[in-house]
């Protein structure tokens, strides 16, 4: 990442298809960007960021939520045009604190 030589950028991508009859909202974190994503559709994820971590995707009934990593930034691509919710560019996620990160994830166990 810029700033630090040690740490190498890591570029991972994803596409994500509503195969369903009916309209799932899309949902970005930790930005809260909410989006629709209408059958037969496709959202494509392209995200930059330290090596060491990765995207993590939550399905649910009616919505599909998509996490980004601690120091990643994530871009949302339809039909190869960026989605940018109020027009501004996403700023790469902050850390976690530890404490936070171990409490969230012995709350999930």
């Amino acid at each position: 990442m810029p700033g630090d030589p040690e740490t190498k950028e890591y570029v991972t991508s994803l596409r994500v298809c509503n195969s369903r009859s009916m309209a799932l909202t899309f949902s970005l974190e930790p930005w809260g960007e909410q989006y629709k994503l209408a059958p037969e559709e496709t959202f494509e994820i392209v995200a930059r960021g330290p090596e060491g971590d990765s995207l993590e995707v939550e399905f649910a009934d009616d919505q599909i939520i998509l996490y980004g990593w601690p120091g990643s930034v994530v871009t949302l691509l339809y039909k190869g045009t960026e989605l940018e919710a109020g027009g501004s560019k996403h700023t790469p996620i902050p850390a976690t604190p530890r404490g936070e990160a171990e409490t969230s994830q012995e709350a999930g166990s």
